[in-house]
């Protein structure tokens, strides 16, 4: 189906004759007037390219029409211009204000807008910022942003939680499309995207995330890399790194390289990464002194590569690339005298195709068609012996186009369809094997007016999941079990301001209402898993006296009703920005302790002292405060400074489990040239707004410092860098693991690396 969708929207765009074309061109320069090389140019909804050397670009927009000029760079301030076309050549010179705060165009938000321009909070890791702060999971790598924590399941899977959100309700991207894998399902689950070879990491937080459907209504994550370009690529260029991790008797090895010709261009890339396992501060374990000083079972093997072709043209473009991910690693244990190490072995083979056409036919200035397909499976082993196998293939499409201005507002619409087929072999099949079909339609459209610019949008999703039958063990037997196919049309509509209100100030306000569909997890989940140390069972089953009750519980879909308002100061003596977003959710799914173990419901059972988890439906409220600003001293010495809280609570009382305590931070940062030194800490508080059968956990403090020197030569630069995690060596239990009681964080770290660009 999807190489089908993608001929006829090839096809289509192919054959629609375009519109008669101006030329609109101009330089971009900063306020002394000197040209300004590569800024990104580009027309909302249409065309973009770069400056040459000299500041000065060039773009082909269609005859009398009203289009919006966007300048973009870096280190300046983006300018938005109305203009109108005639015919010819038009000329548009634009300067640039410098900025203190980062402004880099964010991928995926539906209009291309910078973190600096979104009705909500956005963050972006730069490929610079990328080289300091990959871990070997995506979770501890985005960590110390403000509204991220991390599920930190030992050495390889730690997924992002967002404003107190995880699992299902973070999608999680390579761009723009679904990474395929498993992690949705449980904690233990990697993520299998690589930091190493992205080129930025873009976090969106809140529901309004249209494009990207039901598991977005927590936020996303988009993790760009170089695998696919679509502007030209002239001549070869790449990078080569390495590190080492003493914690860990850690090695990593990484690098890529792209080439073309200006028109065909191919890309490769690849990362190696050896661990061992973990020193760490003390006992794994309280009371075991056994445990003292490593975590067992924490170490971490990992291959993952890619490749890439594409062709670029004046008139648009079209690129395919294929990766291959493999992995290896621990789970940490619960310290009991002759207990099987868990690990993980994975496997994960993933396609993407992305095409663009500009002004394929009148009323719209660009065609984009990205597709993918992922066919994913890990086994999970006991000293070595597969038990449980699971398997998830994964296709996904979205067509969208970019209309030319209806009155005064333009934007994006299209059509995105989802289709996976997900199945689980073995002793701990604890969800039935199920197929999830997703059809949606969607459109974002803005508009500006003065120092106002509006944004609206809809996304309707049609969505079915058919789980097949599945024997549950109970403590009267096996019972045969059925589930009806769950049939849900899903709704989400949002409404943003961006307020320019003063020339250093914005004011960003947005309102969503979004539903999502459950997961066959949250649904019929049921029986012993060993990795997470539970017994899982779905909300659709309910357990009275012992006994299991099937098809009595409750399907019903989440609906979030989210506020978000965020302040920005833009530049001065110290620039900033704070947000406060209020969320309630009716039907909200979690998973509850319910106190018992599992042979209260399974009888005799080799599994019988895990605690039983429950998937349970409550109307719940989430608040969330994210502050940060940076506070220039002089040319050398700067502060940044940050601190985040999420207070998550049932409406009719009681709490969340597994809510983040708040966070307070702060870097004081040197530059020297070629030099750059830090020095951080962050404080955890204590957790003690718990949920029922939930423990309290500790705060801690965590202190960090690095020094980079980076070295131009000829043929390149070459980035050297020492860097430290946890200096003073303090125990670490973060509230947001499920492991917290077996598997505290690593101790003092030395990292060693170089990066070399060419």
């Amino acid at each position: 189906m999807k190489l089908a969708l993608s001929s006829i929207a090839l096809a289509v765009a192919g054959v629609c004759s375009p519109v008669m074309a101006a030329q609109l061109q101009g330089q971009v320069t900063d306020p002394q007037g000197a040209p300004i090389v590569g800024a990104q140019v580009s027309i909302d909804g249409g065309p973009r390219t770069m400056t040459n050397s000299q500041g000065q670009y060039q773009l082909t927009v269609a005859d009398n029409s009203h289009v919006h000029l966007h300048v973009s760079d870096d280190n300046f301030k983006h300018v938005d211009q109305d203009l109108q076309i005639t015919t010819g050549v038009i000329k548009q010179d634009v300067s640039l204000k410098q900025a203190i705060m980062e402004n880099i165009v964010v991928t995926a938000s539906p209009l291309a807008r910078s973190a600096l321009e979104s009705t909500t909070p956005i963050s972006v890791l730069t490929e610079d910022q990328l080289k300091l702060n990959i871990e070997p999971t995506l979770g501890d790598t985005l960590e110390k942003l403000p509204g991220v924590q991390a599920s930190h399941f030992g050495a390889g899977a730690s997924r992002p939680i967002i404003r107190g959100m995880g699992g299902p309700r973070v999608q999680v991207l390579e761009n723009g499309l679904s990474v395929g894998d498993a992690s949705t399902v449980s904690a233990d689950h990697a993520v299998t995207t690589e930091a190493a070879s992205a080129q930025q990491i873009e976090i969106l937080r809140g529901p309004g995330t249209l494009l990207y459907g039901n598991g977005a209504i927590g936020g996303v994550v988009n993790v760009v890399d170089k695998r696919y370009h679509e502007a030209p690529v002239d001549g070869v260029s790449g990078q080569l790194g390495t590190r080492y991790d003493t914690a860990s008797n850690g090695r990593t090895f990484n690098g890529d390289i792209d080439g073309g010709n200006g028109q065909f261009n191919w890309h490769l890339d690849g990362t190696h990464r050896v661990t061992d396992d973990v020193d760490i501060p003390g006992n794994a374990i309280v009371d075991m002194p056994e445990t003292h000083g490593k975590l067992d079972n924490s170490s971490l093997k990992l291959d993952d590569y890619a490749a890439g072709v594409g062709y670029t043209a004046d008139t648009g473009f079209v690129s395919v690339s294929g990766a291959r991910t493999e992995s290896n690693y621990g789970i940490p244990g619960r310290g009991e005298a002759d207990a099987a190490d868990i690990t993980i072995d994975l496997k994960k083979t993933a396609w993407q195709l992305h095409s663009g056409l500009l002004d394929p036919f009148a009323g719209f200035s660009k065609l984009r068609f990205d597709a993918g397909y992922t066919d994913y499976q890990h086994s999970e082993e006991e000293d070595g012996v597969a038990g449980t196998t699971f398997f998830n293939k994964q296709s996904e499409a979205r067509l969208s186009l970019n209309n030319n201005p209806w009155g005064e507002w333009q934007g994006t619409m299209g059509l995105h369809m989802v289709h996976r087929d997900f199945s689980v072999e073995g002793e701990e099949a604890l969800t039935p094997n199920s197929k999830t079909d997703t059809l949606a339609a969607f459109i974002v459209q803005e508009r500006k007016v003065g120092d106002f610019r509006f944004e609206l949008g809809g996304r309707i999703e049609h969505y079915r999941l058919a789980p097949e039958g599945m024997i549950l063990e109970t403590i009267n037997g096996e019972q045969n079990y059925q589930a009806e196919d769950l049939v849900d049309n899903d709704l989400t509509l949002s409404a943003g301001m961006v307020w320019d209100f003063a020339p250093s100030y914005n004011l960003g306000l947005s309102f969503t209402r979004a539903q999502r569909s459950p997961t066959a997890e949250e649904l019929y989940s049921f029986g012993p898993h060993d990795a997470t140390q539970s017994f899982e069972i779905g909300s659709q089953f309910t357990i009275v006296n012992g006994q299991i009750m099937t098809d009595s519980g409750n399907n019903d879909k989440e609906i979030a009703n989210n506020i978000d308002l965020t302040l920005r100061k833009l530049e001065g003596a110290w620039t900033g920005s704070l947000s406060m977003a209020y969320n309630r959710v009716n039907n909200f799914y979690y998973e509850k302790n319910t106190g018992l173990i599992a042979s209260d419901i399974v009888g005799a059972d080799p599994e019988g002292d895990l605690p039983v988890y429950q998937f349970t439906q409550g109307d719940a409220e989430l608040y969330s405060l994210e502050a940060q600003a940076t506070i220039p001293f002089n040319d050398n010495w700067s502060l940044d400074m940050f601190s985040d809280y999420t207070r998550g609570k049932l409406v009719d009382g009681g709490n969340l489990p597994l809510m983040p305590p708040m966070r307070i931070g702060s870097t004081l940062n040197y530059d020297q040239q070629q030099w750059h030194a830090e020095i951080a800490a962050i404080g955890y508080g204590k957790q003690t707004d718990t949920a029922e059968n939930e423990t309290e956990t500790a705060g801690y403090a965590l202190a960090n410092a690095a020094v980079t020197y980076r070295l131009y030569t000829n043929s390149g630069d070459m980035l050297l860098y020492v860097k430290a995690n946890n200096l003073l060596n303090q125990e670490a239990r973060p509230h947001t693991s499920l492991l917290k009681d077996y598997a505290p964080l690593m101790g003092r770290n030395l990292m060693f690396g170089v990066t070399y660009n060419f």
